[in-house]
């Protein structure tokens, strides 16, 4: 498998510190480095200026068919679905 890697340049940043201007690298999509100003080679480059970065954000609101129409899914499917 070859190695894919993406950098992610010019974003705001949210996390659990605020918002601030940042850069990120991804190397087989895994984030590898975030900071300013990133010099990196990588395959693909996004300029995500204007843009927030939410590196790692999982959306917990979710509706599954559980209680109700648990022959088209349930909370173990459902869960297994999103997971993969």
């Amino acid at each position: 498998m070859q190695n894919k890697s993406l950098l992610i340049k010019n974003g705001s940043l949210v996390s659990s510190s605020g918002i601030s201007k940042s850069d990120i690298f991804i190397s087989n999509g895994i984030i590898i480095e975030i900071g300013l100003v990133l010099d990196m080679e990588a395959d693909h480059v996004i300029d995500a200026e204007d843009k927030y970065l939410f590196p790692g954000i999982i959306d917990p609101q979710v509706h599954f068919r559980d209680p109700g129409l648990t022959h088209k899914e349930d909370l173990h499917t459902g869960s297994m679905a999103a997971a993969v």
